[in-house]
């Protein structure tokens, strides 16, 4: 932030914290003591526990630590970022109450919903969920979101505020896990997975069946966990796990797909990963919870030889990866490769002929059927839609 820029890529962020960092905005290591505070607002991120799907909520105690010096009770606390449910009235709000050797505190759980590549849009244009723990916590929250927004959604407790933004992720992955599933059950009867996903959706508004896609990231790798995490009795607990599992599989097919058309490593194998961020569309240089860096993990571990590259995504963030020299091309980032695999979906791959010269014999898996227009020199494409057929099946 002393720089005028973020460390990570949002469209127009750069933008906003130019013109207003150290006038109405200022970052600081610590909260200086002289200032009175009104709110404090806490959005960081919840990851999983290494090794475990358990949430893991240290950066949240530390954001909570940070604040001791300047938190008398008198604030209120805004919590922004996912838990399970439960946490801000059993776990937050006791940790106030020590801080400050109140009972009587003002917390609010309103979750942040943004999507990467569209926050500043969305912050202002998305109905922001409030809740509170007493009345006055509530209008709180109201006054300072209304600044943002002319759409406030009041949630009747703290735990139905924390279950929104638990509901809107894990749908959205149970949702995609369909068009996971229906892809891998269309392989089996020797049909591509995509194209019949393509044609059950044209022109029939009663489906809207997903395209089949890694469904990752740093929210939607781990909130179906975060949701099932305290309802272990449950019915549904299995069914909403079972779809995140269908997503997760993707992975290990793309490395299965890899033994079975490069075969084992070798060092004249060479593999160009590209697409590393989690996502293309909307871009972002977000590598957390990346199905791509997973896969680049599991196949350096298997003894790959691998290149990354990204066209967002920080080039020493990816060199930090230590899974294979990383390149800001992607034309030179195959050069001498024996394959392609691209892993995400932005928008530059729909020109990918124009700025990759590949050798004809390449080996390429277009996992999001991007790659529009290839002409007919490369026989070896494939996508996740006709990666599992044999020579010979339907597709």
């Amino acid at each position: 932030m002393q720089k005028n820029h973020a460390h990570f890529f949002e469209p127009g962020l750069d933008d906003l914290i130019d013109f207003h960092n150290h006038k109405n905005f200022n970052c600081v290591d610590e909260f200086p003591v002289d200032k009175k505070f009104d709110a404090f607002i806490i959005t960081v991120g919840t990851p999983l526990q290494n090794g475990s799907k358990e949430p893991n909520f240290s950066a949240i105690t530390a954001a909570i630590n940070s604040i001791s010096k300047v938190y008398d009770g008198s604030q209120l606390v805004i919590l922004r970022s996912t838990v399970s449910v439960g946490t801000t009235r059993n776990v937050v709000m006791p940790m106030l109450s020590e801080i400050c050797g109140k009972k009587d505190i003002l917390i609010s759980m309103c979750p942040e919903r943004t999507v990467e590549g569209k926050a500043i849009e969305e912050l202002t244009h998305l109905p922001q969920i409030i809740s509170g723990n007493n009345k006055k916590a509530i209008n709180m929250a109201k006054q300072i979101f209304l600044q943002m927004t002319n759409s406030i959604i009041e949630a009747e407790s703290l735990e139905e505020a924390e279950l929104v933004k638990l509901y809107c992720n894990t749908y959205r992955d149970m949702n995609f896990s369909i068009g996971n599933a229906f892809c891998l059950a269309a392989q089996t009867f020797g049909v591509n997975g995509t194209k019949v996903i393509k044609h059950a959706n044209e022109g029939y508004n009663r489906a809207s069946i997903a395209l089949p896609g890694f469904v990752a990231g740093p929210c939607l790798e781990k909130d179906s966990y975060i949701l099932t995490n305290n309802m272990v009795n449950c019915p549904s607990r299995e069914f909403i796990l079972n779809a995140r599992n269908i997503n997760e599989s993707l992975e290990d097919e793309v490395i299965n797909w890899i033994k079975t058309h490069i075969g084992s490593p070798a060092k004249e194998k060479v593999i160009t990963l590209s697409g590393m961020a989690f996502k293309g569309r909307p871009e972002t240089s977000d590598l957390r919870g990346s199905s791509s860096v997973n896969i680049a993990r599991k196949l350096n571990k298997l003894g790959y030889n691998l290149k990354l590259h990204d066209f967002v995504a920080n080039v020493d963030e990816m060199s930090n990866l230590g899974f294979g020299k990383v390149y800001e091309d992607l034309n030179t980032a195959c050069i001498d490769s024996t394959a392609l695999i691209i892993l995400n979906n932005h928008k530059k791959y729909s020109e990918i002929q124009s700025i990759c010269n590949l050798k004809k014999n390449t080996v390429i898996l277009d996992t999001w059927d991007v790659c529009t227009n290839f002409d007919n020199k490369y026989s070896n494409i494939y996508t996740l839609g006709d990666m599992n057929l044999e020579v010979g099946e339907v597709i």
